[in-house]
């Protein structure tokens, strides 16, 4: 895997192993047929709030940052509340899409895990690739649905956590951020995919890597549903972005590309799971 990508173009690309292509594509075909059920039995699967969030939720959000979909939120961790919420649904759509999205988890396990080890080897990351497997049970699985007609998917942003990896959509229209600060559509296909640093990821590398910003707009038609598949790989830190603080939505696209980690750093506050008290 050419992890050396991740300083010049901001992600690493991946051809798709045909066992984890096979598992994102029933994952993406169950996810389309859970979005099929009534809302009221969407909602049973919901769990958490808006921050510490898993299962089923409909955002509705309106006004110059609009953001209308369906979210679902899934972890390994969060599975045994997961199957039974989906089978007191009492539809078939719903265990299948559960028990998709866990063969899915163990299918990507291996390529993650390569990815993490060459990071750690290529940029001198020490223990990057354990702290990213012990963490497994806290990989966030999103699944995305957008409705027909909107003019703005996903607004500029970096993700907060990690890194993420871009498991499949079913129309185009993702777009990255270039450190030449020039949008272009992302190479994502049924074949090959990306994955690309958070802002997580650029604290534990020291800004040796960047969270890469990115955006989806509609396709020309704006008459397709837009249904698409990532998941935010987090691993053991000592600190974590401050959340509570900062919205990415307040920084301009790029704004952390030529940052020195001094700056960066006071971004972030200690991750209290892991400081001893």
């Amino acid at each position: 895997m050419e992890v050396q990508t991740l300083r010049t173009d901001g992600f690493v690309s991946i051809k798709y192993p045909r066992p984890l292509r096979q598992a994102m594509q029933g994952a993406m075909e169950s996810w389309k047929t859970f979005c099929t059920l009534p809302m009221e039995q969407k909602r049973l699967l919901s769990g958490g709030d808006r921050i510490n969030d898993f299962g089923y939720m409909k955002r509705e959000d309106v006004g110059a940052r609009r953001d209308d979909k369906e979210l679902f939120h899934a972890l390994r961790s969060k599975y045994p509340l997961l199957l039974p919420k989906a089978e007191q649904v009492g539809d078939k759509r719903a265990t299948d899409f559960i028990r998709a999205v866990d063969v899915l988890l163990v299918r990507m396990g291996p390529l993650v895990q390569t990815f993490a080890r060459e990071v750690e080897r290529c940029y001198g990351i020490a223990g990057f690739e354990d702290e990213v497997m012990r963490s497994q049970d806290y990989w966030t699985f999103r699944f995305l649905r957008y409705p027909k007609g909107q003019e703005v998917l996903a607004n500029p942003h970096g993700d907060r956590g990690g890194f993420t990896f871009h498991l499949g959509e079913s129309e185009g229209g993702g777009e990255y951020f270039g450190f030449d600060r020039r949008w272009r559509p992302w190479p994502v296909s049924e074949k090959e995919t990306i994955i690309f640093p958070g802002m997580g990821l650029q604290y534990r590398s020291k800004c040796a890597l960047k969270a890469l910003w990115h955006r989806v707009l509609p396709t020309e038609s704006l008459s397709a549903e837009r249904y698409s598949m990532v998941t935010f790989v987090d691993f053991q830190m000592s600190h974590r972005f401050n959340d509570a603080h900062w919205n990415m939505k307040d920084f301009s696209p790029g704004f952390n590309y030529d940052m020195l980690f001094d700056e960066f750093g006071k971004l972030f506050v200690p991750h209290r799971e892991l400081v001893p008290g």
